[in-house]
């Protein structure tokens, strides 16, 4: 089949087109019900899905155009927003090769997804759509795309707020809101870039009472997530947003009057914070509670963030210049756990995240990670200025405030929180929208009409059956992996449980969590040698991970009930993840144990001991410190122990 080159090409960039408008709008609303990662591992999956076939018709461009994937502009310099892109890819790929894990580095967690595989996804998408959307038109379409694909999100959102979930999820959060997007700040870190993005819609004038609707009901989900981070972003882009558009109409009144509205929120909200202040009746109404405990640094959210962030301070100064690559503070972090950590967070609570944007690039990539995302920011931040003084269209210059301050506002919720697969997608996207807006406009290109040529389809078909292989490989089987995990979790026979476990591990054997949950359903069947198996396939995956030192102690402690000889292997599993964990109370609780039933009584009282003094409110470790104590006939101190198990409820 032969078709023309120009036309071949056009439809390439039509192609393109659509899959970039199908990640702003699809990548926040897809989830999976029927696998266990519901909402993070089908948002990074389809993300990659569209890259790769973006990155297909743009081979076939170039291939066409006999140019580089990246069409330079007409001077044939590169743009430096390009440049400063590849060296944070070029950073990111070296922190994960030198990573003390590297395949977590490359696929990501279990629970995240953001390893190096969709970090780089983001860049590709940023990158394309910089370097692809050429025309006014292309912008609007991006730009509804972005505003209206909100809108199941908050019609979601809503109906959970109210109550009205046909699923019952179950989150930890202080919302249920969590619509699509898996957790009710992550909810909130999304709306906040599509806030601006309507708002200038809105006071364009045109359709106006149909955006001011839409702009309400993101308000209300908003205010619905309970997320503070969220609010605090939301606060600063309304006021970059107010400032900017002062300046651009030269609205003096305007400027002063924004100015005035971000000193009356943020003294309300200290007042409000003030013990014994004239607000304090306030703070007992819904959503203004929380707010009235952002300034509470011994208890809740706003401790641990404080607590988190000393603790990550000297794990970044320990390995500073590339960090430890993506996706590994889990395991690192644990080697300094705070122990009042706990108390903030509740006993079984996992870290993996610093909660502070520069803290979390500084643990992943390094200070290179920091300064090589700093200057991209500064690059975009420099162009987006330029722009606004060179645009005197109504539209162009409010685009502008609106995209700087969706950017600012996004920056100032990351100081509390973290990126997932849903906001970092929309984040990247609005990144390029601000180069090809920039270069669009900075372009004096003259397009050249192709020339007339006839190309044959067929040789492009490999390309095809390659992009869809891969997509198969590391897309379809992922999903298909997680879904089979998730069958082996729901009660179900030992034997079905084991068989959908082994379809999962046959299927994604790069998932150490699917090990894990494979050993599970054997330990439970009595398989042990193939329970083992599972547990070192999951250790090589994931090294030094202490959790999963813990599953093999456990392993060997249930396996010695049979075999006594295996309490050796229990004891030094479970001393192999105190030493990578010292202050994990309960890691101490497990190894006590199994001291305790090797006779030794002593040091199993001594690790006992040991977790009571990193967690006081560990109502199972009185109860088996209650026990221990009657055994050495300690009757006082073992009535004292079974009274604080009853106080924290273990009893």
């Amino acid at each position: 089949m032969l078709i023309t080159s120009p036309s071949l090409q056009r439809w390439c960039g039509k192609v393109s087109e659509v899959l970039w408008l199908c990640a702003a709008v699809a990548v926040p609303l897809v989830f999976n019900p029927w696998g266990n990662s519901v909402f993070e591992l089908p948002k990074s999956i389809l993300l990659r899905a569209l890259i790769l076939l973006m990155l297909l018709t743009r081979l076939i461009q170039g291939i066409e155009a006999r140019s580089e994937l990246a069409r330079p502009p007409s001077d044939g310099r590169v743009p430096v927003a390009t440049w400063l892109t590849l060296a944070l890819a070029f950073v990111l790929t070296l922190s994960t090769v030198f990573s003390g894990n590297t395949r977590a580095s490359l696929w990501g967690s279990y629970e995240r997804q953001q390893g190096l595989v969709t970090l780089m996804a983001y860049l590709v998408l940023f990158l394309l759509i910089g370097t692809g959307v050429r025309t006014h038109a292309q912008v609007e379409r991006l730009w509804l795309s972005l505003v209206w694909g909100s809108v199941p999100v908050i019609v979601y959102g809503l109906a959970q707020g109210i109550g009205l979930d046909p699923l019952d999820w179950r989150t930890d959060a202080a919302s249920p809101v969590v619509s699509t997007i898996g957790r009710s700040n992550f909810v909130g870190s999304y709306l906040v870039m599509i806030l601006p993005l309507t708002l200038a819609r809105a006071l364009l004038g045109r359709r106006r009472l149909r955006y001011l609707l839409l702009l309400s009901g993101q308000l209300a989900c908003l205010a619905l997530t309970q997320a503070r981070g969220a609010w605090v972003g939301t606060a600063a882009a309304a006021m970059v947003f107010g400032l900017i558009w002062s300046a651009v109409t030269r609205n003096r009144r305007q400027a002063v009057a924004t100015l005035m509205a971000a000193l009356l929120v943020t003294g309300f909200v200290v007042a409000l914070n003030l013990p014994d202040g004239p607000l304090a009746p306030l703070a007992r109404l819904p959503g203004l509670d929380r707010l009235s405990t952002l300034s509470q640094t011994n208890a809740g959210s706003t401790a641990a963030r404080l607590t988190t962030w000393r603790a990550t301070l000297p794990l970044v100064a320990a390995r500073p210049w590339l960090g430890y690559g993506p996706e590994t503070m889990r395991p690192v972090f644990q080697r300094v756990f705070p122990p009042e950590l706990v108390y903030f967070q509740g006993r079984h609570t996992v870290v993996d995240r610093a909660h502070n944007l520069w803290l979390d690039m500084g643990m992943s990539a390094g200070l290179a990670g920091v300064l090589a995302f700093g200057l991209l920011l500064a690059g975009l931040g420099w162009m987006a200025g330029r722009e606004l003084r060179r645009n005197s269209g109504g539209w162009e210059q409010l685009a502008w405030t609106a995209t700087a301050a969706s950017i600012v506002g996004h920056i100032t919720d990351l100081q509390f929180g973290f990126d997932l697969t849903a906001s970092a997608t929309v984040f990247w996207i609005v990144l390029g929208l601000v180069l090809a807006r920039g270069r669009r406009s900075s372009s004096h290109t003259v397009d050249r009409t192709p020339t007339s040529r006839q190309t044959a389809l067929l040789p492009y078909l490999a390309l095809v059956l390659l992009g869809l292989t891969l997509i198969g490989l590391l897309c379809l089987r992922p999903l298909s992996a997680d879904i089979a995990y998730r069958q082996s979790l729901l009660s179900h026979p030992s034997t079905e449980r084991s068989r959908w476990g082994q379809r999962a591990v046959r299927w994604w054997p790069l998932e150490p969590e699917y090990h894990l949950g494979l050993a599970w359903n054997l330990m439970q069947a009595g398989d042990w040698q193939a329970a083992e198996s599972q547990l070192l396939t999951a250790g090589r995956l994931s090294p030094g991970d202490p959790h999963i030192r813990v599953a093999q102690g456990e392993l060997y402690a249930r396996w010695a009930e049979i075999e006594p000889d295996r309490y050796t292997q229990a004891e030094a599993e479970y001393r192999g993840a105190v030493e990578t964990a010292p202050t994990v109370a309960r890691y101490h609780t497990a190894l006590g144990l199994v001291l305790i039933r090797q006779g030794r009584i002593e040091e199993g009282l001594a690790e006992l001991e040991r977790t009571i003094e990193l967690d006081a409110t560990d109502g199972a470790a009185y109860r088996h410190l209650a026990d221990v104590y009657r055994m050495m006939g300690r009757d006082t101190d073992a009535d004292w122990a079974r009274a604080e198990a009853v106080r924290w409820g273990a009893d």
